[in-house]
């Protein structure tokens, strides 16, 4: 529990620092840039450049994308009887914020060393967000999506390319003698990949903005997605995991650790700039389950072994 407050301390830093001037709306932007551009995929490539894949694995990962499409459908089903009138909120269950948030709580709990297994864990999520979820979410802005621009988004974005050259590294460095210039380059990413955690927590921190309209929503939204979650991982932990694949532990608190993130940040991008509605209700669900997902984290951590 105790290893994630440094985190939550620079949560809480970035939530006060909204009434000084240390901060702006400006530079915030800024540091979520460099996240998203720099820091952010220079950690995932570490993580993914250390990836143990086996091929017994996919079956973990094709379970974790089933899971997120799962949620969709749940969502979607569950809509009219608990009175949801929005498009968003199967779109509010599936997929997880890893990049903006997981790796950041996994870290400070597990280590750096471990950041290959929770590469693996992430793997069938990413898939399903890039490919599923922003589909969903192009069609719901746009009326249509084409697989031209799914494709475009894909092979541009920063992350994607990273997560691609970790694999890559991950599949060729062992069958290859290290070099000296190596060395100097991995330090570089692990320098830019550590600005990662304190980027974030602040960013994050000074961005939680919670309203009125749209609370009820937001609270049964995060209700229902927690439940379903924290059930499926369990039973994922206990019956793929520990009993068909006789993984190790870590793994188990990895999936747990995703399971328990907010939904994806991505979906606030892809909405209609005029739909002042949809939007109070998705953010106001992912500023409280951020704050939930971080308490809940310190108290699995603690308690699940």
């Amino acid at each position: 529990m105790y290893s994630i407050l440094p985190v939550l301390l620079l949560f809480i830093l970035g939530f006060l620092l909204q009434k000084s001037t240390t901060l702006t709306e400006t530079s915030v932007a800024g540091a979520k840039r460099i996240v998203s551009d720099l820091a952010l995929p220079a950690l995932l490539f570490q993580a993914f450049s250390s990836l143990e894949i086996e091929s017994k694995y996919l079956i973990l990962v094709a379970a974790i994308f089933l899971v997120c499409l799962f949620m969709v459908l749940l969502g979607k089903a569950l809509a009219k009887p608990l009175g949801f009138d929005t498009p968003y909120f199967p779109l509010l269950l599936g997929g997880f914020e890893m990049g903006m948030l997981g790796y950041a709580l996994f870290l400070s709990v597990y280590g750096s060393a471990h950041l290959g297994k929770m590469a693996l864990i992430d793997l069938g999520q990413v898939i399903f967000v890039f490919f599923v979820l922003m589909a969903f979410l192009i069609r719901e802005r746009d009326g249509a999506h084409t697989p031209k621009l799914l494709l475009r988004q894909f092979i541009t974005s920063p992350v994607i390319l990273a997560i691609f050259s970790g694999i890559v590294v991950s599949l060729i460095g062992k069958h290859i003698d290290p070099h000296p210039m190596w060395s100097a380059v991995n330090e570089a990413i692990s320098l830019l990949a550590n600005l990662t955690v304190p980027l974030i927590a602040l960013s994050i921190g000074y961005g939680i903005h919670i309203k009125k309209e749209g609370l009820l929503w937001s609270l049964k939204t995060i209700l229902v997605r927690k439940v379903v979650l924290l059930v499926l991982a369990l039973l994922i932990n206990h019956f793929l995991i520990d009993q068909i694949l006789g993984m190790e532990s870590i793994y188990r608190y990895a999936l747990l650790v995703m399971f328990l993130t907010p939904p994806p940040y991505v979906i606030t991008i892809y909405m209609r700039a005029n739909d002042t509605k949809n939007a109070d209700y998705v953010d106001n669900t992912l500023s409280l389950d951020t704050l939930v997902s971080i308490l809940m984290v310190m108290l699995a951590t603690s308690l699940y072994v």
